[in-house]
C-alpha cells in the first residue's frame, strides 16, 4: 500500500456502503480510516524487533489474528478482514471476505473492518469531562475478571511467566532507553528502576513460580488501557488487544490489569486505580495480587515511557517524564526504600524552588512550597506582590504557622504512601527540629538538601526575578535583611547533603541528591 493508494482510499466511492465522513488517523504501525459507521485498519509495511508486517502475507495473517483475538471480547465490533482491490488504477474495498472479485481485479491489500464507536464514549475523554463514574469501573473489573477466567492457559503459555522471559522483557526496555539518559530520563532514576526491577524477581523467585503453578499466566489482552475502552449508554467495549507478538500477550493476569491501574494513575485518578484493582480482585480472589502488582505497574509505565522515547519528536517529553516518574514511584513501592521526605532548603534565591520543581517532576512527588502556603495563610493572590508590609509577611509568627501547615500536610501525604518534597529556607534550627521530630515519629526516612550559591549569584538571580512572574516576595532588600539569620545546619551525613547551585546545571544537582537518597 503506497501513500498514493492511501490517499485514493479517501473517496466515498471506494466503500461498499454510505459514508458520513472520511477521517484518516495514523499510528506508528497502522492507518485507520473512519467513515462514520465503520473503521478500516490497514497495517503498515513495517518491521521492528517485536513485530513484522513487512510482507503482504504477514499483514494478512496478523489482521486475521487481530480479528480472532479481539472477538473474544467484542464480536459485534470486529467484523471481518476485507480485501482492498485494484482495477485499472481504481481502488475499492469489498463488503466482506466472501465478496467475489470482478474481472481483472487484483487484491492490493487487506483491511480489518470494524464497527465505529463515537469518540465521545472514549474513556480518557469521559474522565476529562468528569463523566466517568465508579459504577463503570465496577463493570470493567467484572468484564476483565471474567475474560481472564476464560482465557487460555497451557504449558507453552506458562513459559512466558518465567523469570527468564520477564527478565528478557525488562532488559529490552532498559537497553532501548539507555540512549535517552540525561535527555529524557535522569541517570539516577534510570539506575534505581533498573536495579530494583532486577532485584525483585531474584528476591521473589517462589512468588513467580507460584503464579505459574496457580495458572495465573494466560492469553491476555496485552494492551489494556483507558484508550482502548469505550463506554456507551448500551455497553462497555474493550478493544485492540495485542496480536503481533505472543510475548506481549501471554503474561501474568496481574500484568494485564497493572496496565489499566497504571493508566488511571497517569490520568491523575489513583482513586480509580485502587477501586478497579479492588473490584477486580473480588471476582478472582488473587491472594498474591498486591505483592506483585507494583512490579508490573512499574513495567507498564516504563514501556509507555520507552515507546514515547522511540516516537520522539512526535511525543511530548513531559508525558514521557511523567511515565518515568510513575515507574520510579512503583519501583520504590516494591523496593525496601518505600517513601521518604526531601527537604530542599537554603538561603533566599539559591535555586531551591528550581531544584525542588525539577525533582518533583522526575520523581512524581507532592511538592509543598512555603511561598504558596504563606500567601494562602495571609489570603494574598499568588502572583500579587506587596511593596509594603513585608516585615509582617515574613514575621516569625507567620513563618511558624507556615512550617506547621507544611509539615502537617506533608505527613498526611507521606502516610498515604506518596513521596513529598518541602521547599522552604528552613532558616532557623527550630524549624528543622520541628520537621525532624514529626517525621521520626512516623519512622519515615528524610534528607535535608541545602542549596548554596555565592552572594553575587544570589543577587544576580534576584535582579532577574523582577522581570518574571514569580510567587515569592523575596527581593534584594529582603535577602540583605535576612542573610545573617540563616543558622548553620548541623546534621549527620545520612540525613544531609549540600548542593552548589552556582552552575545552574539541574541534572548534575539532581543526580547528586538522588545518589544520596537512593543508595
Amino acid at each position: 500500500m503506497t501513500l498514493k493508494d492511501l490517499k485514493n482510499l479517501l473517496n466515498p466511492r471506494v466503500f461498499p456502503h454510505k459514508v458520513k465522513y472520511l477521517k484518516l488517523r495514523e499510528t506508528y504501525i497502522s492507518w485507520l480510516i473512519f467513515t462514520g459507521n465503520f473503521v478500516y485498519k490497514i497495517k503498515k509495511p513495517v518491521k521492528f524487533s517485536y513485530l513484522d508486517f513487512s510482507s503482504f502475507l504477514k499483514r494478512k495473517f496478523f489482521l486475521k489474528e487481530e480479528l480472532k483475538l479481539n472477538r473474544r471480547l467484542e464480536k459485534e465490533i470486529y467484523l471481518d478482514v476485507v480485501p482492498i482491490v485494484k482495477k485499472n488504477g481504481q481502488l475499492r474495498i469489498l463488503e466482506s471476505s466472501k465478496s467475489p472479485l470482478l474481472e481483472h481485479e487484483k487484491i492490493r491489500e487487506y483491511a480489518l473492518k470494524m464497527k465505529e464507536i463515537p469518540e465521545k464514549y472514549y474513556v480518557p475523554e469521559l474522565i476529562e469531562k468528569g463523566k466517568f463514574k465508579k459504577t463503570s469501573i465496577k463493570k470493567i473489573a467484572k468484564i476483565v475478571a471474567n475474560f481472564h477466567k476464560l482465557s487460555q492457559n497451557s504449558p507453552e503459555i506458562d513459559k512466558y511467566g518465567s523469570i527468564k522471559l520477564i527478565k528478557k522483557n525488562s532488559e529490552e526496555n532498559f537497553r532501548q532507553v539507555k540512549s535517552f539518559i540525561g535527555k529524557v530520563i535522569n541517570e539516577s532514576i534510570y539506575k534505581f528502576i533498573t536495579r530494583e526491577t532486577r532485584n525483585f524477581p531474584k528476591e521473589n523467585k517462589d512468588l513467580f513460580l507460584k503464579r505459574i503453578r496457580e495458572k495465573k499466566i494466560r492469553d491476555c489482552h496485552g494492551d489494556l488501557h483507558t484508550g482502548n475502552i469505550f463506554i456507551t449508554p448500551r455497553k462497555i467495549y474493550i478493544i485492540d488487544c495485542i496480536e503481533f507478538n505472543k510475548r506481549f500477550r501471554y503474561q501474568d493476569i496481574a500484568s494485564d490489569i497493572a496496565f489499566l491501574a497504571m493508566d488511571f494513575d497517569y490520568l491523575g485518578r489513583p482513586d480509580f486505580s485502587k477501586y478497579f484493582v479492588k473490584e477486580y480482585n473480588l471476582y478472582l480472589k488473587d491472594k498474591d495480587l498486591f505483592k506483585i502488582l507494583p512490579f508490573y505497574k512499574c513495567y507498564r509505565a516504563y514501556v509507555r515511557a520507552k515507546v514515547g522515547c522511540l516516537s520522539l519528536p512526535g511525543t511530548s517529553i513531559l508525558a514521557i517524564q511523567k511515565y518515568f516518574s510513575l515507574a520510579f514511584k512503583y519501583a520504590l513501592e516494591f523496593s525496601r526504600k518505600k517513601s521518604f521526605l526531601l527537604i530542599i532548603c537554603g538561603q533566599i534565591s539559591t535555586g531551591k524552588t528550581y531544584l525542588a520543581e525539577y525533582l518533583s517532576k522526575i520523581m512524581g512527588t507532592v511538592l509543598l512550597r512555603s511561598d504558596i502556603i504563606r500567601k494562602k495563610i495571609l489570603n494574598i493572590p499568588l502572583h500579587k506582590h506587596r511593596k509594603k508590609g513585608l516585615e509582617k509577611i515574613y514575621s516569625r509568627g507567620v513563618t511558624g504557622k507556615v512550617y506547621k501547615k507544611m509539615i502537617k500536610d506533608g505527613l498526611k501525604f507521606l502516610k498515604d504512601g506518596q513521596l513529598v518534597i518541602l521547599d522552604a529556607t528552613f532558616t532557623r534550627e527550630i524549624y528543622r527540629k520541628m520537621v525532624i521530630r514529626a517525621i521520626e515519629r512516623e519512622k519515615i526516612p528524610y534528607f535535608f538538601v541545602e542549596c548554596k550559591a555565592s552572594e553575587n549569584k544570589i543577587l544576580e538571580r534576584l535582579r532577574k526575578r523582577r522581570k518574571r512572574k514569580e510567587i515569592s516576595d523575596a527581593t534584594v532588600n529582603v535577602y540583605l535583611q535576612k542573610r545573617g539569620e540563616f543558622e548553620k545546619i548541623k546534621l549527620p551525613k545520612e540525613h544531609y547533603v549540600s548542593i552548589n547551585t552556582e552552575k545552574d546545571d539541574i541534572n548534575e544537582e539532581a543526580n547528586k541528591v538522588l545518589k544520596r537518597c537512593l543508595k
